[in-house]
């Protein structure tokens, strides 16, 4: 349960003991409203830091996660929080975690970049241990859920060395400069042309800040206007590669006898893939994430002292030969209706 509902349940419960009127029901409200102050007292308390919840993957994520909490948790006291993308709110979300009596943080953090180790192993000291999920940390202190992201890229990338035409010619699409996730994804993506497809050329690559979708409609429209030829855009989400399949449909170009790569399995990805667009994807799977995270937020409640765990979770290609589970998948979360 959310905190607001419990204290909202409280002040309605309060309410409509004091319309009673009587002694009798003054003092029962009394005794109620300590109880309730009680349980809540005694309540798991989780905080959920989210990176972004404008980011359509991190809005994802924390859905999930709230799914969870409620199915699998419900007696747990929980809140969820939003950097809005700004690692300077992550310490001060702490710092509210100690003040509410928080004992336990999920923290997505900011970006892989984001150095997180001396705060979280502060925390711990001070009885605020974490689960750090979507990005791999060795604190020593906090648990972890996380999809490799060298691997993911890999994966896409591998499929995309057996799609890709002879002597094609291809542009590369990344996020913020020096972002980890990023630049593990897309040098993924260079170290297979290097490695099993010298042939393939590199035209441009381009960073995208903060996995902008509207800025790579931008530089694919570039592109376009540069280069006459382009057979594939890889990109390091799937949020960016839509965008380059925008701009590219803008252009006049015929998408279809293109190829564009993604990473994270979006419904919007997905729904493209089933369209013939997108050629091809990765799932990082935020359900199963977000069901090993509470999982290990109920373990660590109830041990407290527990060692730091990594969980490293399997990445799943998406392809027009298995696309309909990933689809039937998205709509039995409610992401596609």
């Amino acid at each position: 349960m959310k905190k607001f509902l419990t204290v909202g349940l409280t002040i309605a419960f309060m309410a409509g003991s004091i319309c009673g009127c009587s002694g009798n029901a003054v003092e029962e409200s009394a005794v109620s409203e300590e109880a309730s102050e009680q349980a809540t007292e005694t309540s798991p308390k989780v905080m959920i830091i989210a990176k972004n919840l404008a980011d359509p993957y991190s809005t994802w994520l924390m859905n999930m996660c709230e799914k969870y909490m409620e199915e699998n948790w419900p007696e747990a006291e929980y809140v969820v929080l939003d950097q809005q993308g700004d690692p300077a709110n992550t310490e001060s979300f702490y710092n509210q975690a100690i003040l509410d009596g928080y004992g336990i943080v999920v923290l997505q953090k900011v970006s892989g970049s984001q150095d997180t180790d001396a705060l979280l192993q502060d925390f711990a000291s001070e009885g605020v241990r974490s689960v750090v999920i979507n990005n791999e940390v060795s604190d020593g202190v906090s648990m972890n859920v996380f999809y490799p992201e060298y691997e993911m890229g890999s994966m896409v990338a591998a499929y995309a060395a057996k799609k890709l035409p002879e002597n094609a010619k291809v542009c590369i699409l990344k996020s913020t400069p020096s972002l980890f996730s990023s630049e593990e994804r897309a040098q993924a993506y260079v170290d297979m042309i290097e490695n099993e497809r010298p042939d393939v050329e590199i035209l441009d690559t381009q960073n995208c800040e903060g996995w902008s979708k509207d800025t790579a409609i931008n530089i694919m429209s570039d592109w376009c206007q540069r280069f006459e030829q382009i057979d594939a855009v890889l990109s390091a989400n799937d949020g960016m590669v839509l965008g380059a399949i925008e701009a590219a449909k803008a252009d006049g170009r015929d998408v279809q006898t293109m190829q564009f790569y993604g990473i994270d399995g979006l419904a919007d990805g997905c729904l493209s893939i089933e369209a013939g667009e997108e050629t091809g994807s990765v799932l990082q799977d935020a359900d199963e994430m977000a069901e090993a995270t509470v999982e290990l937020v109920k373990q660590l409640y109830a041990d407290p002292d527990m060692e730091a765990v990594k969980m490293e979770l399997e990445p799943v290609l998406i392809t027009e030969d298995n696309i309909e589970t990933f689809i039937e998948m998205h709509k039995e979360n409610g992401v596609i209706q």
